[in-house]
């Protein structure tokens, strides 16, 4: 827990200096472009939010490094590995200029990194017939690359909204702390509430009022780290089942694939081409707005503050029965059929204009619960 408050105060302060320097200097790093479809922020925001998490999780790798070595040189080693994916996206933050197969590729050298320093490799599936080809060691880190672009990819991907991805971030992060600590695997306990601390830092500043973004590099970070976190839990921990992760990280592993799947397959477009289809914007523009629905910049900021709670608890439909079944595949699998299932229900609703009655929220609702 000392590693938890030492990351939460530096990721504080440092995005606190972060937000001076941005104001004085609003050449880079700035979200201005207010106007973009895709905004959901009324005014223009620094997005390198990331810098904060980096700088907190290394000044933090460091303590536990003084107290336990043998744990705080795993972290460190886990943190260099994901300094590649970060700098793509950290670079992309500063100057929107770095294209997306770069960034792809910046990934790609993360994640082998990985494979080197730590042997980070998908070990198993539980699939019987298929745990042979896994095994086999270019099938295995075949398999890790794309399963670790696609969560990196993830959390930048649901990144939309003020404090969705942080929130849903640290949820995840909850839930590995606990399976590590079941297990009794204190690298993982302790490299998840680092983390976890950093992003309690960071959220500060950025729900319900977005003073500071996440940005890329800070989305691509602790897409790596979640996925990374989780297949060394399964990796080490033969008790864990192999379908532990991607229940955990069913919300953003979902985004991606029914991205591309809208994109390339219903619109013929590039998979990595942007749009403002994602859940949290339908929720943003079609849910919420029966509560706050002016189009003033201090109503489209409360829009946003409301929209996210809908996601993170969406969200929690797949982390709590991840970490209560953590070691039953079975299980596991029926969740995450039944989360997709959910997941597509609500969007196709909300798509057609036809949102569930329970989800909206009425100015007199709220003027009710104010007065109890």
């Amino acid at each position: 827990m000392i590693s938890f408050g030492i990351a939460l105060a530096v990721s504080l302060l440092v995005s606190l200096v972060i937000l001076r320097i941005a104001y004085f200097a609003q050449r880079f790093g700035m979200d201005a472009d207010v106007h973009d479809r895709r905004r959901v922020h009324s005014r223009p925001v620094p997005r390198i939010g990331g810098l904060a998490v980096l700088v907190a999780m290394g000044l933090g790798s460091l303590a536990v490094s003084a107290r336990t070595p043998a744990i705080g040189g795993v972290i460190l080693l886990l943190l260099a590995s994901a300094l590649p994916a970060f700098a793509g996206g950290f670079l992309e933050d500063l100057t929107g200029r770095v294209h997306p197969r770069v960034r792809l590729a910046l990934m790609t050298v993360a994640v082998l990194l990985g494979w080197l320093l730590l042997d980070l490799r998908i070990p198993r599936v539980d699939i019987p017939f298929l745990d042979p080809l896994v095994a086999i060691p270019g099938v295995g880190v075949l398999l890790t690359v794309l399963g670790m672009l696609t969560v990196t990819n993830g959390i930048n991907l649901i990144d939309g909204l003020n404090g969705l991805a942080g929130m849903v971030c640290l949820a995840m992060l909850c839930g590995l702390a606990i399976v590590g600590l079941e297990v009794g695997d204190p690298v993982i306990v302790s490299a998840s509430l680092l983390t976890a601390g950093a992003v309690v830092g960071f959220q500060f500043w950025n729900y319900p009022k977005a003073h500071l973004f996440l940005g890329d590099g800070g989305a691509y970070l602790l897409g790596f780290l979640l996925g990374a976190l989780s297949i060394l839990l399964v990796a080490r921990n033969p008790g864990v089942s192999a379908w532990f992760p991607p229940l955990l990280l069913a919300y953003p592993l979902l985004e991606v694939a029914f991205s591309i799947w809208r994109r390339k397959v219903l619109r013929g477009d590039a998979s990595g081409m942007p749009d403002a289809a994602h859940l949290h914007h339908l929720i943003y523009r079609r849910v919420v707005r029966w509560a706050v629905g002016a189009e003033e910049p201090q109503s489209r900021e409360q829009r946003n503050a409301f929209a996210s709670p809908y996601l993170w608890v969406l969200s929690s439909l797949a982390v709590i029965p991840a970490v209560i079944f953590h070691g039953q595949g079975l299980v596991l699998a029926g969740f995450l059929l039944l989360f997709v299932a959910s997941y597509i229900w609500l969007y196709v609703r909300i798509a057609r204009m036809r949102v569930p009655r329970w989800m909206i929220i009425r100015p007199g609702d709220r003027d009710r619960g104010d007065d109890k």
